[in-house]
């Protein structure tokens, strides 16, 4: 990537700090509780701040001669890094650890770094409709940009969160700073379309088309000429089995496959490069169905008619946990890259506890108190995917796993992860990839999928 571009995003991060002023700390006092308004209730015992085990202790790493060992390029190489759901809401550009920093720093570097915005930035609290309040001020998206973020896919099951107002807002501001959506957009024409981008000194035009898939055909888009997803909504079919049995069989529908279908030949036509995400939620993710590491097959259809259409890549997002990867006709699709950012307990809005009490996704052990239930490890992990390009063709496969941090101050905010947790992901995407036939080589610190 140009020095350019590395200018730009430190002066993205100065323009953060100094426009939006909310009072977070910056350097190593980021590790105290940030500055804000008086709450109406007391969040000092909160599991946001309550620690039920000791830290990970600190390994002597080298992070940046790792990263800049990684970062080596031919020429001609154009690099795209991927990470799953983001739901973000606090900044993180300015953590000073190397193990922050760092893993910023591979997307920092790339020519186009996606991620899945699973939040809005908007300024209609009051439009809130869930539960949840994944929302942030317009202004926020700088922070997002300082990361490394300039390209990210909106549908989803929280991009309507705030109602047409706060879609408005949030595609505005992402247009404001020059980060390519798609998958949501004030018209379902418009949700359909594919985001395109190109690369600075290079030829070849990129485009990203983003759908969901959910459970129910709850995110179906009504009036085509309001703020719609693009959604592959399911069916379900009864189908008689021997001995008058009757079995229910549910899947994605036929015409939502081919309408994907007909967006990516178009696609195709005026890009060189498409990237199709799919946000899936084949059930629902409450943890009364486990760990959902597996991909029904049903689900697999809608990938690989992706790359049958002629997309070159196909990221997954929505379960929360990895799944496997898998090189279909030589382009790859990860089916889920699990989580990135998951700041999805809001101190100042949502009492934490309350969330802990009523969420479906955190664990229920016996004899565990409501205060000291956490997310299991498998939701609080995923992995960076880098991969470079070259002259169109894909030339490396990479990935980088990521944990993050599942109590204390920095809750939700992600990190390179330690030795052992890397080899244990590691093994376990493997694993998950073994139906797909694909082998992933361990590099220590990270891995490369073979190709």
């Amino acid at each position: 990537m140009s020095a350019g571009k590395v200018a730009c995003l430190k002066r993205l991060g100065v323009l953060f700090l100094t426009v939006v002023g909310f009072g977070w700390a910056t350097g190593s006092a980021r590790a105290q509780a940030p500055e804000q308004k008086k709450l109406t209730w007391d969040q000092s015992k909160s599991v946001y701040n309550r620690r039920i085990r000791p830290p990970e202790p600190a390994e002597k790493i080298n992070w940046e001669e790792r990263v800049t060992a990684m970062l080596k390029e031919e020429p001609g190489d154009i690099i795209i890094t991927g990470v799953g759901d983001m739901i973000f809401n606090e900044q993180i550009s300015n953590l000073p650890e190397p193990y922050h920093q760092q893993l910023f720093r591979l997307m920092q570097e790339a020519d186009i770094a996606y991620g899945n915005l699973e939040f809005s930035m908007n300024e209609h609290p009051e439009a809130q409709r869930p539960f949840y309040n994944f929302r942030a001020p317009m202004e926020f998206v700088w922070e997002v940009a300082a990361i490394g973020i300039n390209m990210v896919s909106m549908a989803n099951n929280h991009a309507l969160d705030f109602g047409p107002e706060g879609l408005r807002d949030c595609l505005k501001a992402l247009d404001r700073a020059q980060i390519t959506h798609a998958g949501a957009g004030l018209t379902l024409a418009a949700a359909r379309e594919p985001g395109t981008t190109g690369v600075q000194s290079q030829k070849t035009d990129f485009a990203l088309l983003s759908y969901m898939r959910y459970w129910t055909q709850k995110y179906r888009c009504a009036d085509p000429s309001a703020p719609c997803l693009a959604t592959i909504n399911p069916a379900t079919i009864l189908v008689a089995k021997e001995g008058g049995q009757v079995e229910a069989i549910e899947g994605p529908l036929e015409n939502d496959i081919k309408a994907m279908e007909d967006d990516i030949v178009m696609a195709r036509r005026h890009n060189n490069i498409v990237m199709v995400s799919l946000h899936n939620h084949d059930v629902s993710h409450h943890r009364a169905y486990g760990i959902q590491e597996n991909i029904p097959p049903t689900e697999e259809i809608m990938y690989r008619k992706a790359i049958d259409a002629g997309a070159d890549i196909v990221i997954g997002s929505g379960p929360h946990v990895l799944r496997g990867i898998e090189i279909y006709k030589g382009k790859p699709i990860f089916y889920s890259l699990s989580d990135f950012i998951y700041q999805y307990r809001t101190p100042d809005k949502i009492p934490i506890d309350l969330i802990h009490q009523r969420d479906g996704e955190i664990a229920r052990p016996t004899n565990v108190s409501v205060w000291d239930r956490r997310d299991t490890p498998q939701t609080m992990e995923g992995i960076l995917i880098r991969m470079t390009l070259n002259e169109e063709k894909l030339r490396r496969i990479e990935f980088i796993p990521v944990s993050i941090d599942d109590e204390g101050p920095l809750y939700g905010v992600p990190r390179f992860a330690s030795t052992a947790r890397c080899k244990e992901m590691i093994e376990r995407v493997q694993r998950l990839s073994n139906p797909y036939k694909t082998t992933i080589v361990n590099k220590g610190w990270y891995a490369e999928v073979q190709f």
